[in-house]
């Protein structure tokens, strides 16, 4: 692992991560899903940070980043961390450790990298759990960008709606020369479906391999129950560019 001040320069793009303590599920309530994105949300202009994409799971939180400065950027992790800590001890009514040690934040280094990047972070929470598709997870960035999550659907008051509407920064200003970016999110949920797909399929195949079904009623009937909820799941998966 080679120093920070040797991964990140100043107005570098970087990938900040980090875990519970003991990788325990502290941020599983939404109110503390909700606290922690309005804790970027308060504290980014101040500390010269920009926030394109993020996905907060039960017991970690997966961020890309720009920042005016390494010292810019520790400042800002250690304001929302503090907080965070403080509000997970509060809920949960502990005194003890709430985050694992420091945050990694590895240097983008170049656009295809990025790209990558950006994917990893939204796939996050579906490869741990295939039910929670990332473009419907209102905890994945990705849900904001297509407009299928709304910060007053998060937060109840003007003020929070107001602040968490500011949350994210334009796409426009990423440093992707592949594609633009409508390009790489519409591929990437294409992708995505194609591969859940793939699976349900394969899944599929191998009851119908591995049941007989002459004289098992129980076997036609589930075959007949599975195959007409994996045609309604696969209508559900069209993706309307």
């Amino acid at each position: 692992m080679h120093a920070r001040r040797l991964i990140l320069n100043n107005n570098a793009y970087s990938h900040v991560f980090f875990r519970c303590h003991n990788r325990q599920f502290f941020l599983k309530p939404k109110i503390i899903k909700q606290f922690f994105l309005l804790l970027l949300a308060k504290h980014k202009d101040k500390y010269g940070i920009k926030i394109y994409e993020f996905n907060i799971l039960d017991n970690h939180v997966h961020l890309l980043i720009q920042s005016k400065s390494t010292a810019k950027l520790g400042d800002f992790m250690r304001v929302v961390n503090s907080q965070l800590a403080r509000k997970i001890n509060q809920h949960f009514n502990r005194d003890s450790q709430a985050i694992r040690e420091r945050y990694k934040s590895p240097m983008v280094s170049n656009s295809d990298y990025l790209v990558k990047l950006m994917n990893y972070i939204w796939l996050n929470r579906y490869k741990v759990n295939k039910s929670v598709l990332p473009q419907m997870d209102p905890y994945c960035s990705l849900s904001w960008r297509l407009g299928n999550t709304h910060v007053n659907s998060l937060v109840s008051s003007k003020e929070d709606q107001d602040l968490l509407s500011s949350l994210l920064d334009p796409l426009e200003e990423l440093p992707i020369e592949r594609a633009n970016q409508a390009e790489i999110t519409k591929n990437f949920l294409l992708s995505l479906v194609g591969s859940a797909l793939q699976q349900a399929n394969s899944f599929v195949q191998k009851v119908f391999e591995s049941y007989h079904t002459v004289g098992d009623t129980e076997a036609v009937k589930f075959r007949g129950e599975y195959l007409a909820a994996f045609n309604r799941q696969k209508r559900s998966f069209v993706f309307n560019s």
